[in-house]
């Protein structure tokens, strides 16, 4: 895709592209402005990525997430968190917490990780910048900044996992890239 000179995060070009790809980026809710913004275009093109192996039913987690789940979806989550976990995600989380970061690949290769909190403990967005020319991935975790809420849970894992109990050969990478500044909130000072 072209760039702009100004803003190399900008994509140039809407009105070169053929009538029909046009047509088919606008019927799967992609606009000129969110193109040119960068929107993933997998979805619009018939290459939308597979979860993780081993992650959660990304239907219950989003119920769970927004705080609409019911008892069986929980007791599911609790199952899967029993049995299908992944390795790199810290035993002690909470099964909502471990149900949504298991949408994400293994830390090492993440590059830069940003929240983007939400009042009244609604959930916040949790946006995974990867490696190489990857698409960034995006989730939803369980809102709240305060003690005992889901966002605080991987607010302390990505600040210190050795404290969480995570096993750092998973995070080992991130660790040692990201010892200054490991994630940014946005919308703090």
């Amino acid at each position: 895709m072209p760039r702009s000179k100004r803003d190399p995060t900008r994509r140039v070009g809407w009105s070169r592209l053929k009538s029909d790809y046009r047509r088919r980026l606008e019927a799967s809710g992609i606009s000129r402005s969110s193109w040119e913004n960068g929107a993933d275009l997998r979805a619009a093109r018939g290459h939308v990525p597979a979860p993780p192996r081993g992650a959660a039913p990304i239907d219950i987690v989003e119920r769970v997430v927004a705080g609409e789940g019911e008892p069986a979806d929980l007791r599911e989550l609790g199952v899967w968190n029993e049995s299908r976990r992944p390795a790199w995600i810290p035993a002690g989380m909470t099964d909502d917490v471990a149900a949504a970061l298991s949408q994400l690949p293994p830390p090492k290769d993440w590059s830069e990780v940003k929240f983007y909190p939400a009042s009244g403990g609604e959930p916040w967005r949790m946006v995974v910048e990867r490696k190489g020319n990857a698409y960034p991935v995006e989730i939803m975790i369980p809102g709240g900044g305060a003690v005992g809420t889901g966002a605080r849970e991987v607010l302390d894992l990505l600040s210190d996992p050795k404290l969480s109990g995570a096993d750092m050969r998973y995070w080992r990478h991130w660790w040692t890239a990201r010892s200054e500044d490991p994630f940014e909130v946005m919308g703090s000072a």
